[in-house]
């Protein structure tokens, strides 16, 4: 008589099969991974190409490149950010429906100004950065400056706001940029506008714009720890660089040499969530990789627009 044997799997094939594919999943993952983060980067820098282009645009325009987030006052004695340079360039990114409705002489907070605040603009948010493009915003301070925008919402009281990932300089620290380095220009100072005349380093040696990501949260090497400093990183708020150097950890000002990807803080670091470095938009619209272990002195000529010093690679 012929018997009959069963074929199927023995429980130690078993466990070598989900072993094989265990290893190749866990190979597999950072590849995809990889895969996904360098098309958010391309994203990323796409969109910096876009606010490049819409640079130029204004700058054909007004003969000038924007205001940095001016503080003004008006006559009733409240001070407010008088239309961010994100702002001005609204009707450059088709969105002057938007720019249309916005009140320069009132503050975010204010009016029909804080329903705007809301609306989301796509060319200013890298795909690579975490959270939603609205989100909440840490409450201004009853010591707050900007006195307008603090009637209106109210001392502590938390925000909804759209996020920006783009900010400008609005000057360079020199090196080893601390609180006693002197400040010389950059291409976005904060109440008088600059042009392609004033940029004497050159458009392809000197840096519009680049990547300080992750607000409302303030982020220390990819790790949030609190919230963001109030007013900072949103459309109709300080969108602007202010490099120092901090500590590795981000934990500390004027602490050790690094000025990228260690913190968020103030706008204090670029900073972004690409692996290695930030991008930035030249003031020529070419968008560069900026690699976090370059020198604060290459930092420092790229922001600065007269500085006299020839960049060389980085």
């Amino acid at each position: 008589m012929l018997s009959r044997r069963n074929h199927g799997f023995t429980l130690v094939e078993l466990l070598v099969v989900i072993a094989i594919i265990g290893v190749l999943v866990a190979l597999l993952l950072p590849a995809v991974q990889a895969a996904r983060e360098a098309a958010r980067r391309m994203q990323c820098t796409n969109n910096m190409k876009q606010l490049g282009l819409a640079c130029h645009n204004y700058h054909d325009i007004h003969k000038g490149f924007p205001n940095n987030n001016p503080l003004v006052m008006r006559a009733d004695g409240r001070r407010f950010v008088q239309g961010s340079w994100t702002v001005a360039l609204l009707p450059l990114l088709e969105q002057a429906a938007f720019y249309d409705q916005w009140d320069q002489n009132l503050g975010f907070a204010e009016g029909t100004n804080r329903a705007l605040l809301t609306t989301s603009v796509p060319s200013y948010r890298c795909p690579s950065a975490p959270g939603q493009p609205v989100q909440s915003f840490v409450g201004l301070p009853a010591t707050s400056p900007f006195t307008a925008d603090l009637e209106a919402i109210g001392a502590e009281v938390r925000y909804e706001a759209t996020v920006v990932d783009y900010h400008a300089p609005i000057s360079a620290h020199t090196p080893p940029m601390d609180n006693t380095s002197p400040r010389v220009p950059a291409v976005f100072p904060q109440m008088s506008a600059h042009g392609f005349r004033d940029i004497t380093d050159g458009t392809s040696n000197t840096m519009l714009f680049g990547e300080v990501a992750g607000f409302p949260a303030r982020m220390n090497r990819g790790v949030r720890v609190g919230d963001n400093a109030p007013i900072f990183g949103h459309l109709g708020g300080w969108c602007r660089i202010l490099t120092i150097k901090s500590s590795p950890d981000g934990s500390t000002f004027y602490g050790g040499n690094c000025v990228i990807n260690c913190t968020n803080h103030a706008s204090t670091n670029l900073y972004s969530f690409h692996p290695g470095g930030v991008n930035i938009c030249m003031a020529d619209g070419s968008v560069r990789f900026l690699s976090e272990t370059v020198s604060m002195d290459i930092v420092f000529r790229l922001m600065a627009i007269r500085s006299g010093l020839p960049l060389g690679d980085f």
